[in-house]
């Protein structure tokens, strides 16, 4: 697999592809880095080196110079053996270097050329700079991600980027391989982080299509009731609940001492004002991961919201063996460790 992505989509995605033996040689941009200058630069200057480090293991890296006839000829070289390209960059630069997929579909019918963009090969966005926070935006997904009443929040993970991108891109490519051992041809798969980010929206689109616009915080599964909501803890730290379904609900009313909150799950206001109220109360009375140790295994889908550190330290989570996701009973994946540089060519 060839990568000419730059930054974290392009870099997960064929991260994930490599834990499961994918060959990758990533082809960088001789003497410049995969992050834009001003970006890799100051405080955040350690974080973008540790990012390129954790999102490369395991490849090989060759520079070469596209704009260079010996750089642009080396490339259309490794593409006739290659089984997928993937890029990122902005539609038409593949093909104004004489790299684009009519030309490499020429040397490799069987290639599989994966562009990986914000807002696709086409439409009136195509040619817009862009990067998460954007293309959550447009999506209509960030309007449903904050507080009821409150601004939009900033999401902590890169629902675009990951989500819609890598995640679409390396299941493009897995589905175009599929494909090819049917027909024995290669194609274009067009991933677009916007598209991506919209195939999200589920549950919203759901709502909209009934006559329920979906408000941000306001949702089924966004705040507008008691049994899938957030409380503070005595601690000062939260708690989640997610018992949507009727059993669950049940199950928590029961150990709370809530009985007559039961038949109300999906009462309308002021009524879920009301059961917010008393639950707020009551979850005052111990700390959070008391709580997870006295009902997390009652069925009451309880749990404690944890800290990224606490939860990378988790013991429990790393009883089970850590490795490569999915994982795979007879074809397991692997974690590399490693990130080779190949060497250099104009």
């Amino acid at each position: 697999m060839l990568d000419l992505t730059r930054l974290l989509p392009g870099a997960v995605a064929t991260l994930w592809l490599a834990n499961f033996g994918a060959e990758v040689i990533k082809i960088e941009q001789p003497g410049a880095s995969d992050y834009a200058p001003g970006i890799d630069s100051g405080e955040a200057s350690p974080i973008l080196k540790q990012i390129f480090t954790q999102t490369n293991r395991g490849k090989m890296s060759l520079a070469l110079d596209l704009k260079d006839p010996r750089g642009r000829e080396a490339l259309l070289t490794m593409a006739e053996i290659a089984d997928v390209l993937i890029e990122s960059f902005r539609p038409g630069v593949m093909n104004r270097l004489g790299c684009g997929f009519d030309a490499l579909k020429e040397r490799n019918p069987q290639l599989i050329y994966t562009a990986l963009t914000g807002y696709g090969q086409s439409g009136a966005y195509s040619s817009l700079a862009g990067h998460d926070i954007n293309y959550l935006s447009l999506a209509g997904v960030l309007d449903v991600i904050g507080a009821k009443d409150g601004p939009p929040a900033i999401p902590g993970v890169q629902i675009a980027d990951l989500a819609g991108g890598s995640m679409q891109a390396v299941i493009g490519i897995l589905l175009a391989l599929a494909a090819r051992e049917r027909t024995g041809r290669g194609q274009m798969v067009d991933v677009s982080m916007i598209d991506g980010s919209a195939a999200l929206l589920a549950i919203p689109l759901a709502q909209l299509a009934v006559g329920q616009p979906p408000r941000r915080g306001d949702g089924l599964l966004s705040g507008r009731y008691a049994c899938y909501s957030l409380y503070a803890a005595r601690d000062g730290r939260w708690i989640s609940i997610g018992a949507l379904e009727s059993k669950f609900w049940a199950n928590l009313c029961r150990e709370l001492g809530c009985e007559g909150f039961i038949a109300d799950q999906f009462a309308a206001e002021p009524r879920q004002a009301e059961i917010k109220a008393a639950l707020s109360n009551i979850f005052q009375t111990r700390d959070a991961e008391e709580w997870f140790a006295l009902l997390g295994h009652k069925d009451c889908c309880l749990t404690p919201v944890r800290t990224v550190e606490e939860a990378a330290n988790d013991p429990v989570s790393h009883a089970r063996e850590i490795g490569a996701i999915p994982r795979l009973s007879d074809t397991p994946g692997r974690n590399p460790a490693s990130y080779e540089p190949r060497g250099n060519s104009r």
